[in-house]
């Protein structure tokens, strides 16, 4: 026996059913809704709604159940009553019900103040031809908030700024009737749109406060067939409508024949104004003009029209109506230019500048250069302007205001401060002197004999404050201005100083001559002064592999180039042995020089064919290929990724005894040790071979030195500090002088018993060739000091010199003058008071000195030796040391004679 109850509670539609029997009772709730809100209207019995100074906007005093407005409910204002907000509240009134329609009006009587900005928040408001009135006894302006004012009915419906600015941040939606932006004529009492509205219905205003578009609002527009749209009109040509926000224009439905026309502003019956935020979705401006995306439609601000157009009768890519602006006919062409900036008609058309004016150019890029001029002269947009591509050393935006050629170093600007030129670029004198007054052109401002003016004329133009840096009038491939520094006699001329001085010679002795010298840099006078043989930085590029030409052997040469001067560069035969350039690097800048590393070269390594195995190798007829050495130092930093097998980082090809190659630095497959060979003087072969083994991927810089006696092999790893003198082995000779002496240097392989051999397999990078056996200190990685006792001087080196670290800095162990700091940080001897610091001067005026590089020097002159008499005449940045010596000469002596001394700066 089963029994079914039904129970129904009041204030819902719902249904509990209840089965029950003997075997189970259950319960299931079939169908809950809860009960619908009311609909509530103002004064459904009294007269016209809210009386003069009451307010049923929060009360129950005049609506139609009797209550205050609450959630749930829907809320009415019939045609001919008003509903009036709480009397001068300064707080925000938030509207309590679901949603409120106004057919009669709401009236704002709220605001203590006319400083008090109210917001009156109403959700679901809807206008049926009815009002929204700020009537504020205050004058106070409010907001009108929610999620939505909805323009219903046929009638028009009306937002009243009557006392103070009404400003509506709800959007207003629709298409019904018409929309009434009613305003005082009391100036500062508008209506702001403030929302991003839809309302597709026509909006009319009046009133001398006018309206407001605000920067935040958007108005829409309906566009039909021709005429058919929304439009905004106004009471009268003085009403005010101020548009910052935007358009936003449903093309849709819109007519699509060439005429058709829309009236979105009536301007005539408006005093119109369109601010400078003002825009339209999908449209670009240009002079006011606002065009559609695919040139179909266009708007003007000065008639609020839309029409569809043709956008370009004649078919040069420009508007017409911007043409007309312009020219009055569409007579002009794209290209022409008929304000000479260099921009055509079609650039300042796309760019919304001035085609007449010269002053008004495009400057898409904001550069401050014209794009025209940019185009004419770059063919691109690429150049700033302080850009400088001619080198000329006057900036793009120099030469463009200028008139002068940017690209060409011929053309500069020469006015100099009377307006009348010297015939000297201005921005090289800035340059070279700071100002264009300070560059007198008669001037010779280094002493190489030169004017300024002829350093400039000069081809190439040369430096007119360095000394060396000087035109080669006798054509000898030295600077003249070289030869003036270290061969010029008392007060000669040029011609008796070139005439003394032959590329050939080699007046000090020491095996370079006054050419090498001159490339590398160093002084021709002392023995003790002379460059590396080599240096192959492979700085050439970042990416790609060795330049081999044609592909048909050998053909491109010097295209791994020696960075010392002298010319010992390298190159590779095919492209099968060329190795790639590659950014990994063992460091970031050179240690001994601080020269930035950006690049290495990576060998492949092909051990079954070594006719395509990688490696670069000295050109042919090259200096080095036939050098004789007496000394050597030879560095090279690598990186292997092969392990157990014989590879050489760099070799000089031939065999003068046995199997081993003049000299090799590789590593032994046995047990991956390195192993620096040679064939001494003696004929004999001869090896250094390190403690440590080689690891893979891992960057090494080794060092090689090689003096009559002894060869020594250093290794930093990435471990060490310092290099560490790995081994020492003695030797008679450092260099053997054999038949085939001639032969090239190669880096990435190898020679045994005359045959190629040996290939690696790796990275390798900064590998220096120099004709002595370089100190420790002059390394290109150096040995850092380790200075316990913090006298500035390395432990290692006192302990060695003086047998201890009782020495002090200010001491002079060997009495000759110079203290035991000053001799350590120039290479000296501090044991032996021949070696000091002690300076001499040439019959030419040269004077040298012992240097070292990391030091920098002051060169003093007096005429009295009296104290506060010595002044500097050398650089104000000082005289940078050089391995071994350094010079300077006075290029202004004074006639009577002068004191030197030279300065070592701390």
């Amino acid at each position: 026996m089963k029994s079914v109850n039904t129970h129904v509670f009041p204030g819902c539609r719902s249904s509990v059913i209840r089965v029950s029997g003997a075997a189970a009772t259950f319960a299931a709730l079939v169908f809950i809704d809860p009960a619908h809100g009311a609909e509530v209207t103002l004064n459904a019995a009294a007269g016209a709604g809210d009386a003069i100074n009451t307010s049923s906007y929060a009360a129950a005093l005049n609506w139609s159940d009797g209550q205050a407005p609450s959630p749930g409910n829907t809320y009415t204002v019939p045609a001919g009553r008003s509903l009036r907000t709480t009397l001068d509240a300064a707080t925000d009134l938030p509207f309590a019900g679901d949603s409120l329609t106004v057919s009669g009006s709401l009236v704002y009587k709220s605001g203590n103040a006319a400083a008090n900005i109210n917001t009156v928040t109403i959700n679901n408001l809807t206008l049926n031809g009815g009002t929204i009135n700020n009537a504020s006894n205050f004058g106070a302006p409010f907001i009108l908030a929610g999620n939505g004012i909805a323009i219903a009915g046929t009638a028009a419906s009306t937002i009243f700024s009557n006392n103070a600015t009404i400003t509506v941040s709800a959007p207003v939606t629709g298409s019904g009737a018409s929309l009434v932006l009613s305003t005082n004529n009391t100036l500062g009492r508008q209506v702001v749109l403030a929302a991003a509205n839809t309302y597709t219905g026509n909006i009319s205003v009046n009133g001398l406060s006018g309206v407001v578009l605000a920067t935040t609002g958007s108005l829409a527009f309906k566009i039909g067939a021709t005429g058919v749209n929304n439009t905004i009109s106004g009471a009268a040509a003085n009403v005010p409508f101020v548009f910052e926000g935007t358009f936003d224009i449903d093309l849709s439905s819109a007519g699509n024949v060439v005429g058709n026309s829309w009236t979105l502003v009536g301007v005539s019956s408006l005093a119109e104004t369109f601010g400078g935020t003002f825009n339209i979705s999908g449209f670009t401006e240009n002079e006011n003009i606002w065009t559609s995306a695919d040139g179909k439609y266009q708007f003007l601000e000065s008639t609020g029209v839309l029409s569809r157009i043709n956008p370009d009768s004649d078919g040069d890519g420009m508007p017409d109506a911007w043409e007309m602006l312009h020219f009055k006919n569409l007579d002009e062409f794209a290209g022409g230019d008929p304000d000479g900036d260099l921009s055509s008609n079609l650039m300042e058309y796309q760019a919304g500048s001035d085609p007449n004016n010269a002053a008004s150019y495009p400057d898409t890029d904001n550069d401050l250069l014209s794009d025209g001029w940019e185009m004419v002269y770059f063919n691109s947009l690429e150049q700033t302007g302080a850009g400088d591509p001619d080198g000329d050393y006057n900036s793009n935006a120099i030469e463009f205001a200028a008139g002068t050629v940017p690209n060409s170093d011929f053309s500069y600007p020469d006015t100099d401060a009377d307006g009348v030129g010297d015939g000297i670029n201005d921005g090289w004198e800035i340059h070279y002197f700071g100002s264009i007054a300070a560059c007198d052109p008669e001037a010779d401002a280094d002493g190489d004999l030169f004017t300024n003016l002829e350093e400039f004329s000069a081809f190439p133009i040369t430096n007119p404050i360095v000394q060396t840096s000087s035109p080669d009038n006798d054509m000898d491939g030295i600077a003249d201005g070289w030869e003036v520094k270290y061969f010029r006699v008392g007060q000669e001329g040029l011609e008796a100083v070139t005439a003394r001085c032959a590329p050939a010679d080699d007046v000090d002795g020491d095996g370079f001559t006054n050419l090498m010298e001159y490339k590398a840099n160093t002084n021709p006078l002392l023995a003790t002064s002379f460059p590396p043989l080599a240096y192959w930085r492979f700085e050439e590029r970042t990416t790609g592999v060795v330049p081999v030409g044609d592909n048909s052997g050998g053909n491109q040469k010097d295209t791994v180039l020696d960075s010392t001067g002298l010319g010992n560069h390298m190159m590779t035969w095919r492209d099968y042995t060329s190795p790639l350039y590659s950014t990994v690097v063992p460091f970031a800048t050179v240690p001994l020089t601080s020269a930035a590393n950006t690049a290495s070269l990576n060998f492949v390594r092909d051990p079954l064919n070594l006719f395509i195995t990688d490696n670069v190798y000295t050109t042919s007829g090259v200096e080095l290929n036939s050098h004789v050495f007496s000394a050597f130092t030879i560095e090279a930093s690598f990186n292997t990724n092969v392990t157990n097998a014989w590879q050489v980082v760099i070799g000089k090809t031939g065999n003068p005894i046995g199997g081993q190659p003049p000299f090799s630095l590789k590593i032994r497959a046995t047990d991956n040790k390195l192993v620096a060979g040679i064939v001494d003087g003696a004929g004999t072969a001869k090896e250094a071979v390190s403690s440590r083994a080689i690891t893979t991927n891992t960057w090494f810089s080794a060092t090689v030195t090689a003096s009559a006696t002894e060869l020594k092999l250093w290794i930093k790893g990435a471990a060490d500090a310092n290099p560490v003198l790995e081994a020492t082995t003695a030797i008679n000779g450092a260099f053997y002088n054999y038949a085939g002496v001639n032969s090239p240097w190669v880096v990435g392989l190898g020679k045994w018993a005359g045959a190629d051999a040996d290939p690696f397999g790796g990275y390798i990078d900064e590998v220096r060739i120099s004709a002595r056996a370089l100190p420790p200190s002059e390394f290109l990685i150096p040995l850092v000091s380790n200075d316990a006792d913090a006298d500035g001087m390395d432990d290692t080196w006192e302990t060695a010199s003086f047998g201890g670290l009782g020495q002090t800095a200010t001491g002079d162990f060997d009495g000759d003058g110079t203290s035991n700091l000053t001799e350590y940080r120039l290479g000296l001897v501090p044991n032996s008071g021949a070696s000091r610091f002690a300076a001499t001067r040439s019959a030419a005026g040269l004077i040298s000195w012992p240097s070292a590089v990391g030091v920098k020097f002051d060169v003093q002159r007096s005429t009295t030796l009296a104290a506060g008499s010595w002044e500097t005449v050398s650089p104000v940045a000082g005289i940078d040391g050089t391995p071994g010596t350094a010079s300077f000469t006075d290029p202004s002596p004074p006639p009577s004679g002068a004191f030197y001394r030279v300065v070592l700066r701390p």
